[in-house]
């Protein structure tokens, strides 16, 4: 572990979190819990160097009308972190990679894109048939469509039932952080959902869902912030190449 700590003291990974907060703070746990299981932290300077830039940002997560305010915020911030010394920067948040072309030309640093690991993860499973859970914006706009349109895998949306619930759910934990009996309603619906689309898999395709999305429940789960800590880790730890 020395060594793998000496290696690594010019790194540091830059957060743009906030969208929602709660997500932000569930995933620098997950890093310092698989920095720990996977890598073998155990002092204080084991572990990663972060930044964490939790942003009040204007809301986008359920329609675009503030879509410019929010991009000038998180362009300035991407700004920001590499003032601050971070070389890795990349969003917790699935919707804000609307914003990625913009904020990869404009952040002067390395912006890891969430959805092109997503990508990689998905196509390493081999499954073709597989259903997004994800923001209305999120699947308005086709973010995960558009990234896995040459894969060959068929991306289904829940009906809007099960969309409207989803979001409320999403809405709740951006409030308030999580609540148990959310992970009874959504193992419920996604199971009626896998069995009635035939899926092969589920992409947890917002960070908040992580929060309370049942675990071991379902094959094949792509969770973005599993996906996203993994990356990075492998990054920090190892220097495995980040795709940006």
């Amino acid at each position: 572990m020395s060594e793998l700590r000496t290696m690594k003291k010019s790194k540091i990974i830059g957060l743009i979190g906030g969208m929602g907060p709660y997500a932000s703070a569930y995933f620098y746990k997950l890093l310092l819990e698989k920095s720990g299981k996977d890598y073998g932290a155990k002092h204080n300077d084991d572990y990663p160097e972060i930044v964490i830039d939790s942003l009040p940002v204007p809301d986008f997560i359920s329609n675009t009308s503030q879509l410019h305010e929010a991009k000038r915020v998180l362009i300035s911030r991407a700004k920001k972190l590499k003032i601050f010394g971070c070389n890795i920067i990349t969003m917790v948040c699935n919707t804000g990679h609307i914003l990625y072309p913009d904020l990869k030309i404009n952040s002067g640093t390395q912006l890891i894109s969430l959805i092109d690991l997503m990508k990689e993860r998905v196509k390493s499973l081999k499954i073709k048939r597989v259903g997004l859970l994800a923001t209305k914006v999120t699947i308005e706009q086709q973010i995960y469509h558009k990234e896995l349109k040459d894969t060959g895998v068929e991306i289904i949306i829940p009906d809007e039932k099960f969309q409207e619930i989803q979001e409320n759910i999403i809405r709740y934990l951006i409030a308030n952080g999580g609540s148990k009996d959310f992970e009874n309603i959504l193992e419920k619906i996604t199971r009626e959902f896998i069995i009635r689309e035939h899926l092969d898999g589920i992409i947890l395709g917002c960070t908040e869902l992580p929060l309370v999305f049942p675990k071991n429940k379902f094959r094949n789960v792509v969770d973005c912030l599993d996906v996203l800590a993994d990356s990075l880790l492998a990054n920090y730890y190892l220097n495995k190449k980040l795709i940006s």
